[in-house]
């Protein structure tokens, strides 16, 4: 035996085993109970954020444009709810993002890319409200989508030049800072109809679905700011 050929036990009781068994599970639960405290406070951030952006939109174009706001966190079909409840602007909340989607009559006029007049007044009242809710925010995509009609290219185009003409607008006109605040103009063209989800099962035919009618397609054609909320208290 090791205790008597030393003089000591080598071997931890079952006593010891099980008080150190015990410390490293309240360690352990010590640090989940932290990483979910952070988290709910982030979400709660968020949804706070959500909530001002949603209320000072509604209040500064809500009296000319119709506003709408949906969220996925009563479980709705977001998509039967833009079918039902048809808008010129819809505020789309979701747990860690926030989708401001305006239809192209609002910003633009039928295939131009230059922001007309009357979308100069939304983005002047839209845009200082984006600008005073950065904190939060990690990331602000401008996404560009067009519907099936004419070619690819020039959807793609079309959809791309208008994200940038919004994308330059907040950078220059309001001056968020890309090289402080992350963001991005891109161009989804045709392929991302209203509905449609990121890894979804996708093919030609479900595209022809979503853009059977004219105002089916005239939802399609939309700009987008995705916000998208920090996931850590200190990020950014």
């Amino acid at each position: 035996m090791l205790k008597d050929r030393f003089g000591f036990n080598f071997w931890p009781s079952f006593t010891d085993l099980m008080l150190s068994f015990i410390l490293v599970v309240l360690i352990v639960l010590f640090v989940v109970s932290k990483m979910i405290a952070a988290g709910t406070e982030n979400l709660e951030r968020a949804r706070q954020s959500q909530q001002q952006i949603q209320t000072q939109i509604e209040q500064g174009i809500g009296g000319k444009y119709k506003v709408v706001t949906l969220s996925d966190r009563d479980g709705s079909d977001i998509n039967r709810e833009m079918t039902n409840r048809q808008a010129d602007v819809y505020i789309i909340d979701k747990l860690d993002r926030q989708t401001i989607t305006f239809s192209d009559k609002v910003l633009f006029d039928s295939g131009e890319s230059y922001v007309k007049p009357a979308g100069y007044d939304i983005l002047n009242i839209v845009g200082p409200i984006l600008a005073n809710n950065l904190d939060n925010i990690g990331e602000i995509q401008i996404q560009g989508h067009a519907d099936i009609s004419f070619e690819d290219d020039f959807n793609l185009q079309l959809a791309a030049n208008r994200a940038i003409a919004v994308y330059k607008f907040l950078q220059v006109n309001v001056g968020i800072d890309p090289a402080k605040y992350l963001m991005s103009a891109t161009s989804f063209g045709k392929y991302k109809p209203v509905g449609r989800e990121s890894g979804s099962d996708y093919d030609y035919g479900k595209l022809q679905s979503a853009n059977a009618n004219e105002a089916l397609m005239a939802r399609n054609r939309r700009i987008e700011i995705v916000l998208f909320y920090k996931n850590q208290k200190n990020n950014g």
